[in-house]
C-alpha cells in the first residue's frame, strides 16, 4: 500500500463506455486510491471532502507551464510530516482539458508532470505526442518518481500496474484483428509505428494553461 493517496477524477464517458478502462483497474491495484465520477467538481461533495483533508498535501497530475518536473526535479516539494494527494484526471485528452478548466478548485493545486519522453505502449487508443501516456503508465512513472525521491518504498509493486495494462493491451488488440469480431472493430487496429499524427494536434492547444476568465 502507497503512503501517497490517488484520487482518480473519471470523465463520465469513461466511466459508462470504457469497462476495461485504465483508470478502472489502477483503482483496483492501489488500495489507497479512489474514483470519483463527474466533469465539473467543483461542487462535488466526495471531491471536496479529500481537497481539504488537513492529513494530505494535493497535488494535480498534468502537465503545463509551471508544472513541477519529476524527472528534472532534484527535491519533491511536500511539506515535512505530511502525505502526498494526488488528483489524476482520467478521460480523452479534450475531455481531460474541459474537466480541468471547469474544476476551477484544481487551477490552484501544484501540478506535477514528467519530460522523459516515455512513450505509451497503448496499441489501440491514439495518443498525441511523446509523453502522453494512458492513466495506467502514468500512475506507472509517478510511483516511480516518488521512490525516487524517498516518498515512497513500493518495492517494484507498481509493475502490477504495466503487468495488468499490457495484458489488457493485448487482449485488445486479439480481438481487434480478429475477424468474427466485427462487432468490436471493423478493421484491425494500426500498429503505432505506422499511424499518422492528426494535422488538428499541430494547432490544437492539448493542455488547459489558465483559469477561465
Amino acid at each position: 500500500m502507497t503512503h501517497s493517496r490517488f484520487i482518480i477524477l473519471m470523465h463520465p464517458m469513461e466511466f459508462k463506455k470504457e469497462k476495461v478502462g485504465t483508470g478502472r483497474f489502477c483503482h483496483l491495484i492501489l488500495q489507497n486510491s479512489k474514483i470519483i465520477v463527474d466533469v465539473g467538481f467543483d461542487e462535488n461533495v466526495e471531491f471536496k471532502r479529500y481537497l481539504t483533508d488537513p492529513e494530505y498535501d494535493s497535488f494535480i497530475l498534468y502537465p503545463g507551464e509551471g508544472a513541477f518536473d519529476l524527472t528534472k526535479g532534484e527535491s519533491f516539494p511536500l511539506l515535512p510530516k505530511r502525505k502526498a494527494q494526488f488528483f489524476v484526471i482520467d478521460g480523452t485528452w479534450p475531455c481531460a482539458k474541459k474537466m480541468m478548466k471547469l474544476t476551477t478548485s484544481l487551477h490552484a493545486l501544484p501540478r506535477v508532470s514528467f519530460s522523459n519522453g516515455r512513450l505509451s505502449e497503448f496499441q489501440v487508443k491514439h495518443q498525441p505526442m511523446p509523453g502522453c501516456l494512458s492513466t495506467a503508465e502514468s500512475l506507472h512513472q509517478l510511483i516511480m518518481d516518488l521512490n525516487h525521491f524517498g516518498i515512497e518504498d513500493s518495492k517494484s509493486q507498481e509493475e502490477n500496474l504495466m503487468r495488468v495494462f499490457k495484458a489488457t493491451v493485448n487482449k485488445q488488440v486479439e480481438i481487434s484483428a480478429n475477424p468474427n469480431n466485427q462487432g468490436y472493430r471493423r478493421r484491425p487496429s494500426t500498429p503505432p509505428e505506422a499511424r499518422k499524427i492528426s494535422k488538428k494536434w499541430c494547432h490544437r492547444l492539448l493542455f488547459f494553461k489558465s483559469a477561465p476568465e
